[in-house]
């Protein structure tokens, strides 16, 4: 199975998180524009010039949100790793372990993203993150350091009921 078969197979079944389950923050004209845009969208079908715009949307989705519009920003990048900017990178980034020193209700968020995944959306996306670090997208070093431990992340968690 392709990269891209495993990230469609593996989030193929993730309900759309509702209108109002797509950014948590009220008064954030961020937010506002995010939940306008991806109100009552699917994850598939987006361009690569769209999801640009969204890329900095990743942290801001609610755990189900992120969860849904994953694949989406995976998808289009895939491939076109040099035209898809930051994209991985915000991926890759979503993965990792919170900050220590944020607040506590941003690393229970952190912890909320990466627990609503299912094993194999995991297996999706260090398989994902193992392509992008196989390409000939220039990494630099902390990328380069950063994706092993993402992986490990994503791949040593009890799988999400």
């Amino acid at each position: 199975m392709t990269v891209r078969e495993s990230i469609k197979a593996a989030f193929a079944n993730v309900p759309y998180p509702g209108d109002d389950r797509i950014a948590d923050h009220q008064n954030c004209l961020e937010c506002d524009d995010v939940r306008a845009h991806f109100r009552g969208a699917t994850w598939f079908g987006h361009s690569l010039e769209e999801l640009q715009q969204y890329r900095s949307a990743l942290p801001l989705f609610t755990p189900e949100a992120f969860q849904y519009f994953l694949p989406a920003f995976m998808l289009v990048s895939l491939e076109a790793w040099h035209e898809a900017d930051d994209i991985p990178f915000s991926v890759m980034c979503m993965c990792l372990p919170p900050d220590p020193n944020e607040d506590e209700d941003m690393q229970e968020y952190g912890k909320k993203r990466i627990e609503i995944l299912t094993h194999q959306q995991r297996e999706a996306i260090a398989a994902y993150l193992k392509e992008w670090a196989n390409s000939d997208a220039p990494l630099t070093e902390a990328y380069a350091e950063d994706i092993p431990r993402a992986i490990e992340l994503l791949l040593g968690h009890e799988p999400a009921t």
